[in-house]
């Protein structure tokens, strides 16, 4: 009656449904209205369907009272897209025989637009994808992020049904009122909207259980373990003023111009088509008809046409431009892409997505997850093998590493050990390719293509060895593990630098990252690379990696760059990172040369401790706070760093567990000064002593393990005791 009243007094509006609880009535009642108002509108209709959740409305059909009220709703569905076909369907009469059905008027569109109404329910979206369905839903009971998810659950069904997500519209519903202040809209809002709210929380005290938007508590398993029958007026309206500021700010299009479009904005980049605006829940009928100019104004701004100057040519203005709707480019310039507004929003229009060149992080799926719908593609091979060998379609995020997956036509691949015998399932080794696309070798560089191409001890042909360490799983997909020339040793340990590059690009507010192995004063350290797109410091992501990863495998500095050196071929240029800038070291006050025989305080103590670090790990102006592990200290260190503080104090009561105990130079100096009854050092050496002593004594003395040096220690220990004992 509403869809027929509006249809006839306007030209332009389509007239939708929203939503028709179809299990409540005959679908040939529903086909015959909406014919009507099809006719009216010369094809402007489309309903959006809903399965009814109330119990009591099934008064009007019982036999689709929930739970049969869902698969009634789409078997409605179905029987409406036949008869605004002109197909007959079949329907029983009062002695059982079946009757087949045209509906009449007959309309004027061709199909009938259908929504599917969902309050949340992820099952639902995936179902409405799977029989190629709009959807409409809300904010209620629901964050945008959630929708977001939901979304890409709905696509992939579209996708797996045989249907193109372009083809499909996701409409939001949102309570709206737009003022000039924000001030004011709320001021509007709040009493009709928290009034509105009221009435709803009458049923949802009656059928909480049954009412989709309904987040049931922790714990609850039935009906009966929601109480709310019990709530005062004062409670209930402290509810409900929670309520509404959380719909004010959060769930729907509420303030100014401003607020309404960055709210468009935030819905366009999850992938939302259309925002149906919910106007008249309450306020007054000339605030309603004032608050459509700004809701005109967001409608004219959030839809408006980028117009491009023509001297950009930026890789976001030629997507633009030219309509660019397959992309292939290496991760590292997707990162560049994803973290640039005008990048992210050119991406929205792109359809594939190619990135290969690079290992391709879990992270950067999921940003580029973020901006854009596109179907990624990682397609892996090295330039030897002219140029893909294998590729594999992206859809998870969740690894730190996406999959390389399997050849492509006329090629081959093979996972080898050192001795060219081929890896099982699961188990890493050395990737191999064969196939026409594999070249000659290198022009005029007969050794490194003696190196690098072999005879196929498989079959015709050369091998190429990529130096890629991969392995297969069980479907035959490749999983890429890093470069075999990136599996460093530090102090022993066997390091995957990617699975450290991965831990940290995961880090919030860092955009992309890289791990190298450096030489320096403690020998060969971990050094992390990132771009951020917030701050990140240092501590905090040593702490975070610290988390996840043994203390072996965290970088002993992280630096952050604006960007990351690439190579004309737009990877990143290893080679070119700079060095961590050492600390420098803060000018101090000249202090007269103490005599031997003068105590000393903890100052002095933490200055001579402080000589022998910055000797040990080339750090300058070590503070009382520094830890010693912090600065690229580790066990082989900490035994040098035992032997170099007693000397250079004079103190033979340090343990090598102090060191461990008390990592900080405060902590380590103060009680070498309380071990000492607060006196200080028996004797310091000058800074350059210290240095030289501690380096004959390096040199002289083999670092032993930590474990060899403690029972090393033990037992020197036991000897004095014995001998102090005898004497």
């Amino acid at each position: 009656m509403t869809g027929a009243a509006v249809a006839a007094v306007t030209q332009n509006l389509d007239i939708r449904a929203g939503s028709c609880v179809a299990p409540l009535h005959h679908p040939a009642r529903i086909a015959e209205e909406w014919a009507v108002i099809d006719n009216l509108t010369n094809g402007r209709v489309g309903l959006a369907i809903a399965s009814g959740w109330q119990p009591d409305d099934f008064v009007l059909r019982p036999e689709n009272t929930p739970p049969e009220n869902k698969p009634a709703m789409y078997d409605a569905i179905d029987q409406l897209r036949k008869l605004w076909a002109g197909e007959a369907v079949e329907y029983p009469k009062k002695d059982g025989t079946l009757h087949a059905v045209i509906t009449q008027p007959r309309p004027v569109s061709k199909t009938l637009p259908i929504w599917v109404t969902t309050a949340g329910n992820p099952q639902t979206w995936k179902e409405a994808g799977e029989i190629g369905a709009n959807v409409l839903t809300h904010l209620l009971g629901q964050s945008v992020d959630e929708v977001a998810d939901k979304i890409k659950i709905y696509h992939a069904a579209l996708r797996e049904a045989g249907h193109d997500p372009d083809d499909f519209k996701v409409t939001v519903m949102l309570h709206t009122y737009l003022d000039e202040t924000r001030e004011r809209a709320e001021e509007v809002a709040r009493e009709p909207m928290k009034d509105y709210l009221r009435s709803a929380a009458g049923l949802i005290k009656q059928y909480a259980w049954a009412f989709p938007a309904f987040k049931k508590p922790e714990g609850a398993t039935n009906a009966f373990d929601v109480n709310l029958e019990g709530l005062s007026s004062e409670e209930l309206d402290a509810i409900l003023e929670f309520a509404f500021q959380r719909y004010f700010n959060d769930s729907g299009m509420f303030g100014t111009i401003a607020d309404g479009l960055a709210r468009t904005e935030q819905l366009k980049k999850i992938g939302v088509d259309e925002v149906a605006c919910l106007i008249d829940y309450g306020i007054s009928v000339p605030q309603v008809l004032e608050g459509l100019k700004p809701l005109a104004e967001v409608l004219t701004l959030a839809n408006r046409e980028t117009k491009l100057a023509e001297d950009d040519f930026s890789l976001a203005a030629q997507i633009v431009r030219h309509g660019v709707t397959h992309l292939q480019c290496t991760p590292s310039m997707a990162q560049m892409l994803v973290t640039n507004e005008e990048a992210q929003q050119a991406l929205a229009q792109v359809k594939h997505l190619m990135v290969g060149g690079e290992a391709l992080p879990g992270s950067l799926v999921a940003a580029l997850q973020t901006h854009t719908q596109a179907g990624l593609q990682n397609m892996y091979g090295p330039t030897e093998t002219t140029i893909w060998s294998t590729t594999q379609m992206v859809t998870d995020a969740g690894a730190n590493t996406a999959p390389i997956g399997t050849p492509i036509a006329n090629t081959q691949v093979f996972i080898l050990d050192d001795k060219m015998s081929s890896q099982p399932v699961g188990v890493a080794g050395e990737l191999w390719i064969g196939g026409d696309g594999v070249t000659l070798g290198y022009w005029e560089r007969s050794a490194m293509t003696a190196e690098r191409f072999v005879d196929n001890p498989f079959g015709p042909g050369k091998l190429y060895r990529t130096g890629d360490v991969v392995s297969w799983d069980a479907s035959g997909c490749l999983h890429f593990a890093g470069r075999a020339d990136a599996q460093v040793k530090i102090r022993g340990h066997r390091i995957e630098l990617g699975e450290i590059e991965a831990r940290l690009a995961a880090l919030p507010g860092v955009t992309q990252a890289v791990v190298i192995a450096r030489d320096g004063p403690a020998g060969a350290q971990l050094v992390g690379y990132v771009t951020p797109k917030a701050a990140v410091t240092e501590t905090a992501a040593k702490a975070a990696l610290a988390q996840d990863l043994p203390a072996i495998m965290v970088p002993s500095a992280i630096v952050t760059l604006d960007a990351m050196p690439l190579t004309p071929n737009k990877k990143i240029d290893r080679k070119a990172l700079p060095a961590p800038v050492a600390r420098s070291a803060a000018p101090r006050a000249a202090t007269p040369a103490a005599d031997a025989q003068t105590p000393q305080d903890s100052s002095a103590t933490q200055a001579t401790i402080a000589q022998v670090w910055t000797g040990l790990l080339g750090v300058a102006d070590i503070r009382a706070e520094d830890n010693f592990f912090a600065l690229g200290g580790h066990s082989l260190l900490a035994v040098q760093a035992h032997r170099d503080i007693r000397v250079a104090l004079g103190n033979t009561s340090l343990s090598i567990t102090d060191i461990f105990r008390f990592p900080t130079l405060g902590a380590l100096a103060g009680h070498l000064d309380k071990a000492q009854g607060g006196a200080g050092p028996k004797r310091a050496m000058p800074a350059v002593q210290v240095q030289e002593s501690a380096a004959i004594l390096r040199h002289a003395s083999p670092v032993l393990p930590i474990q060899t040096a403690e029972i090393v220690q033990k037992r020197c220990a036991m000897r004095a005791a014995r001998r102090k004992a005898d004497a």
